[in-house]
């Protein structure tokens, strides 16, 4: 569900349109999923799975931090980088 982020630097519109393709990631063309993917591995360095898992699927902050051995503040940092870094034209 999209909710918007007041720790992120960019205005509620630009947060939907973010969070929205990162949720059609499966639907999207090879290009498209490759520039994400990428982008999650800038943001996220050693966490850019924990990243991707997040942002593209609706698994919790709980069970990514979880999974991957993740503090809720890393995850939650790295994914203000994402949106923040996140290209107009995917």
């Amino acid at each position: 569900m999209f909710r918007f982020r007041q720790g992120v630097k960019i205005g509620y519109d630009r947060q939907g349109y973010v969070y929205f393709v990162s949720r059609c990631y499966k639907q999207l063309p090879k290009m498209q999923q490759a520039k994400i993917r990428r982008l999650c591995a800038d943001c996220g360095g050693p966490h850019g799975d924990a990243l991707l898992e997040f942002v593209t699927t609706d698994t919790t902050a709980t069970a990514v931090t979880m999974k991957y051995y993740l503090s809720r503040a890393t995850l939650y940092r790295i994914v203000r980088k994402y949106y923040e870094k996140f290209p107009r034209n995917i």
